[in-house]
């Protein structure tokens, strides 16, 4: 009998899901599926066919991976045994995704070549013959493979055996050794790899750093939520391992068995809604001043021992000297996070309450301005007809937390307008706090100050400079020369959905045997 239009719509958009990797998170903590407790038993006929003891058989548990080491020339067998009432097979003929990551390997092998070697099939002979199953490799630390059931083998009451082999290739090195883990599952892909960073640098003093994800979900109700209880987990290395995982680069276990000088457990994680949408942060501190540092971020998928995703890193240099502080999650300043000019004896956490509270101050006169504005009437008699006064009041806020909180570095670079002790940009910075440093200022973006020209009562008369001269004096623009070149405070337009996230993996095989099996139906 033919499938119903509808459910051959549903296995599209679900195989759709799998091919691409996309997962829709209904919340930043999500779970997983990790498995239908079946009970697997060695199939005897592999076991006698190889003259193997049970104990050299491991089966495999749906979502559950295993992890293994392997010698040189050495082969290790597994099995898994197919749920025929569940997984893709409620929609067509069933798929089996097998996935594999080397967690550590011989130094011999060069970026780019096979290293372990992996072999499936559903005939137990494959283990006496292995050109009769189908063979897939470990490249840069991960294997992918599909396998699909038999259709003779599909009846619901039967449940298949997928048959699995592992062999390490021949060294000269005697005692090489693999690390390495498998997993199966009829519904997902157990380990994963992004060619995405998924995650960047918001900035760095003498011995911290900002980092956060990217977005998660276009929600704001995120107080309840806690960061402890993330899928997300941060490493940072030494600059020295740049190049540790050349060959080992999309793989999730490696990278979080390596050697890194800090992970999540030893930062401060929180939320934060500061560009729009929902981020996972991590303050990383007790970091050396001047040094380079790189950043992995991964995804683990129901804790630690059930596959995760691995993206691409990032490196981060700390600040020269102590002249600047690191601060975040201002009260009202609410989307400041950079560094700012610091004052000895000042902790981080007073010394952002007092810029914090400077501004709001400031921004007293200008809200009781404001309400004099004809907002809330006829639309005749507003101020403007496309814009209201919570967004100019928005502008105006951002626009004054940039200038009074001035954004610090030690880095002499195009656009940055260096500042001796006592000549900073306001009388509050020198006579209230006053810096011991001389330190660099990244300038406000001049668009900051252009969209309350463009967007608020003409009323106030707010100006902008005009020339590039002008201009330099108090604000610059985006150089677009790699580096932030004026400090913009505010949301980051984007064009892609806050509520997807996108695991861009390496998988075509899917595509083909998808459109092979939907087609097979109407024959």
């Amino acid at each position: 009998m033919r499938r119903s239009i509808l459910t051959i719509i549903t296995a599209v958009v679900f195989f759709i899901h799998l091919s691409v990797g996309i997962e829709v998170i209904d919340q930043p903590n999500y779970v997983y599926d990790v498995g239908f407790d079946l009970d697997i038993e060695e199939p005897a006929a592999a076991v006698q066919l190889l003259g193997l003891r049970n104990d050299k058989l491991k089966g495999l548990l749906e979502f559950t991976p295993i992890r293994n080491t392997i010698g040189q020339s050495e082969y290790q067998y597994y099995s898994f045994s197919v749920n025929t009432s569940s997984g893709l097979g409620e929609y067509y003929q069933f798929l089996i995704f097998l996935t594999g990551n080397i967690c550590e390997q011989p130094e011999s092998i060069e970026a780019n070549e096979t290293s372990l070697y992996v072999y499936f099939s559903f005939n137990s002979s494959m283990f006496q013959n292995f050109e009769l199953g189908q063979l897939g490799t470990f490249k840069n630390g991960y294997f992918q493979g599909l396998a699909d059931v038999p259709i003779s083998n599909s009846d619901e009451n039967e449940d298949s055996i997928l048959y699995i082999a592992v062999q390490a290739p021949e060294l000269t090195n005697r005692t090489a050794t693999w690390s390495y883990e498998i997993g199966v599952s009829q519904n997902d892909l157990v380990f994963q790899w992004d060619d995405r960073t998924w995650a960047s640098l918001v900035d760095t003093d003498n011995d911290s750093a900002l980092i956060v994800t990217g977005n998660l979900t276009s929600s704001n109700d995120y107080t309840s939520l806690n960061a402890t209880e993330s899928q997300y987990a941060l490493f940072i290395y030494s600059y020295d391992y740049k190049d540790y995982f050349n060959t080992l680069n999309s793989s999730w276990c490696a990278v979080r068995n390596g050697p890194a000088l800090f992970s999540t457990s030893n930062f401060q994680s929180s939320y934060t809604d500061r560009n729009g949408g929902l981020q996972q942060q991590f303050y990383v501190s007790g970091l050396n001043e001047s040094t380079k540092y790189i950043a992995y971020l991964v995804s683990d998928f129901k804790g630690t021992s059930f596959g995760g995703a691995v993206y691409q890193p990032f490196e981060f240099e700390t600040l020269d000297n102590s002249a600047c502080q690191l601060i975040y999650d201002l009260d009202f300043c609410s989307r400041v996070a950079y560094s700012v000019p610091a004052v000895k004896g000042i902790d981080k956490r007073e010394l952002k309450t007092m810029y914090d509270e400077n501004a709001h101050t400031l921004y007293t006169n200008f809200s009781k301005a404001l309400q004099q504005i004809a907002c809330d009437t006829d639309q005749d008699a507003v101020f403007s007809p496309i814009k209201t006064c919570t967004d100019c009041a928005q502008l105006y806020k951002d626009w004054l937390c940039s200038v009074t909180i001035p954004r610090c570095t030690t880095r002499n670079r195009t656009g940055y307008k260096y500042r001796t002790v006592g000549e900073s940009r306001s009388t509050f910075i020198d006579e209230d706090l006053k810096p011991e440093f001389n330190y660099y200022e990244v300038l406000p973006c001049v668009n900051v100050c252009q969209a309350i020209v463009r967007d608020c009562p003409a009323d106030f008369g707010f100006q902008c400079p005009l020339t590039n001269d002008t201009i330099k004096q108090s604000y610059y623009w985006d150089a677009g020369e790699g580096y932030v070149s004026c400090n913009f405070v505010g949301i980051v337009e984007s064009s892609t959905s806050f509520a997807v996230r996108s695991i861009l993996v390496n998988w075509p095989l899917l595509v083909v045997v998808f459109t092979f099996h939907i087609l097979q139906l109407y024959i």
